[in-house]
Parts: structure tokens; C-alpha cells; sequence
């Protein structure tokens, strides 16, 4: 097959196409002009015109003679596959269909497109409920993972009693729940000050956290895409998000490494069998999950192997790109059908 995939959110298209070529499918992985994607809606607005033309080389691709299927992340990205004359699948990461279906600025356009698309396909959990209401028969397709390159280090460094690294693994966002984990982070420090503590310097409150705990806390800048196993392997424990409920690309990678991880997880259902990680919802178990496992290292290292275990069952790339294929079979004219995939 001939496969576009559109837009690499966290390398997930670049994951994809990889394997997909190894499986001798012929696959381009297009970045489309992302200037103001962040900004106010009045910016990016204004910003439009110029990613639409930028748009306008691809668009003129988009039919048989060049691709069999389009793979497009990010739900309002879809109205490229309006414009094409090709099967098109909607990738939904999270707030391209959160916030955006509930404003009728939004809704009726992300309407339309969901369900033109010839299958639709969310990335947690928690988005489930919120696009079955438009495209009942969306499908779970769990966010990928190198478990090759997301490995332990192999390295058990010689630490000192008080000596540990916890690392915040999450933009410093609201929509990260930051607050929790802060608050819980900074409850076990006052009482462990000799542990080390670091955050990464992005997201919105990246300046107020700076301010507040720039003398306490290292602050660390983004890492190019390989050097992402380096920042988690120096972990002992690893904290992520605490307000969607359910686990990103960060947390399964920090899985993968075999490091614990504690973050809010709400849908043990999603999966055959719920991921050994620290559940916590308040500062407080951030707090008393911290404490426990600081204090009880070899089960600390346990809920890691046992994490990464858990990952390679159920978010190994090699197993989730072939799913993936059977999925694109199914669309472009064979027979399989692709209800009981990603399960």
C-alpha cells in the first residue's frame, strides 16, 4: 500500500511508518505548517490562511495516482481529508476533540469530518466517550512504543541512602494536573531534601514554577527524541499527569524503561488487564506513593519491571502497526474487518 501519514505528533507517524515500510508498504510522513497552533484562537486565526497555503503542495497529491489511504493525526487536520479523493482515517490525541466538540465554534465541522472518515481512531481512553457521541464506532488504538529504545539501562548505580531522582514527566500545563503533582512532590521533599528533583521547562507555568522552585528544582530544557531514554533511565521514580485520567506517550515510556510511575489512571477496562503503575488523584497520595516507594526500593524496582512488562503486551509498536496494517487492508478493499482490533 501506498500510506500518507499526516502530522507526526510525538514521532507517532514517524513510529508507524518505519514499521510499516519494514512490512514493504511505501509510506510518506508529512508535517504540515504548525506555526500558531498553540496561540489564542484570535492568532491563530489570523494565522490560517498561511497554513492553509502551505497546505496546498500536499493537497494536490491526495488521490490514487499517489496514495491508497491517508492517516491523519489530529482530528481537525481531517479536513484535508475532505478535500481528497482518498479513504481517510481521524487520529484524535486529546484536545483536538476534549474541549473543541463541546464549542459549537468547533463541533459542527469536527462533526462533519468524523464521520466522512472512513474510521476514526482515539489515542486514550478518555476520549472514547467524548467522540462515541459523534462516530459511535471509534476505535481504541493505544499510542505506540519503541520498547527496544525505551529499555533499562542495564546500570545500577551505587547511590547513597538519601540519594534519588524523581522526575516530573509532564509539561508544566494545567491541563497536566501540574498542580498535583507539585504539591505532592514538594510535601515529600520538605521531608527528604536531599532528594533530587527534576521538572521540564515547558508549558505555561514554567515561569511561575521557576520562580517558585528554581533553587529547589532542576529545571530541565526539552531533549531531542533520542536522548528522551537518557533523561528517564537517570530516574528512580517518574511522575506524570493527574487531570485527563489516563496515560500518555510519557508515562508509557517511563513504563517501558522500567521505572514506577505515579499518575491518575481511571480506565482499567480499556485494557485486559489494568497497568501496574501508582494510581494517585490529590497531592497527598503523590505524597504517601513517593514515601512508599522511597522507602521500599526493591518493590519500587518490581512495579518497574513489572510496568515495562505490562507495556510490551499492550503498546509494543511491532504488534500495534500490524493491527494497524489489517485496519488499512480493511479500508482499501480486502476483508477484514476492523471492529475487533486494537483489543
Amino acid at each position: 500500500m501506498r500510506i500518507l501519514q499526516m502530522n507526526n505528533i510525538n514521532e507517532i507517524a514517524s513510529i508507524y511508518a518505519n514499521d510499516l515500510v519494514r512490512r514493504g508498504h511505501a509510506v510518506t510522513v508529512y508535517e504540515p505548517n504548525l506555526r500558531g497552533g498553540l496561540a489564542p484562537l484570535p492568532v491563530k486565526l489570523a494565522l490560517m490562511p498561511e497554513r492553509i497555503f502551505g497546505l496546498r503542495h500536499i493537497i494536490g497529491s491526495l488521490n490514487p495516482n499517489h496514495y491508497d489511504i491517508v492517516h491523519i493525526h489530529w482530528a481537525s487536520y481531517g479536513a484535508i481529508g475532505l478535500v481528497s479523493r482518498l479513504p481517510f482515517i481521524v487520529h484524535c490525541h486529546g484536545t483536538d476533540v476534549r474541549d473543541r466538540l463541546n464549542q459549537p465554534f468547533f463541533r459542527q465541522g469536527l462533526s462533519l469530518l468524523l464521520k466522512r472518515a472512513a474510521a476514526v481512531l482515539c489515542i486514550t481512553p478518555d476520549l472514547l466517550p467524548i467522540v462515541r457521541e459523534v462516530r459511535p464506532d471509534v476505535i481504541f488504538a493505544p499510542g505506540p512504543v519503541d520498547t527496544m529504545q525505551f529499555a533499562p539501562n542495564g546500570i545500577k548505580p551505587q547511590r547513597l541512602p538519601d540519594s534519588w531522582t524523581i522526575l516530573l514527566f509532564a509539561c508544566l500545563d494545567p491541563d497536566k494536573g501540574t498542580e498535583t503533582a507539585i504539591q505532592g512532590i514538594v510535601r515529600f521533599v520538605d521531608r527528604h531534601p536531599g532528594v533530587h528533583v527534576k521538572l521540564l521547562d515547558c508549558g505555561r507555568l514554567k515561569e511561575r514554577y521557576r520562580r517558585d522552585y528554581g533553587k529547589r528544582f532542576e529545571f530541565i530544557p526539552l531533549v531531542a527524541p533520542n536522548e528522551v531514554p537518557h533523561l528517564i533511565q537517570e530516574a528512580d521514580v517518574v511522575v506524570g499527569q493527574f487531570l485527563a485520567g489516563a496515560m500518555g506517550l510519557s508515562e508509557l515510556q517511563a513504563m517501558s524503561c522500567a521505572k514506577p510511575v505515579i499518575a491518575s489512571f481511571l480506565y482499567d477496562e480499556a485494557y485486559p488487564t489494568p497497568p501496574p503503575l501508582y494510581k494517585a488523584t490529590s497531592p497527598e497520595e503523590v505524597d504517601n506513593h513517593l514515601e512508599n516507594l522511597f522507602q521500599h526500593r526493591e518493590e519500587a524496582i518490581a512495579l518497574g519491571n513489572k510496568a515495562r512488562d505490562w507495556v510490551i503486551s499492550y503498546h509494543d509498536k511491532k504488534a500495534l502497526v500490524a493491527q494497524l496494517e489489517t485496519l488499512y487492508e480493511s479500508i482499501v478493499g480486502h476483508t477484514r474487518e476492523p471492529d475487533l482490533l486494537f483489543s
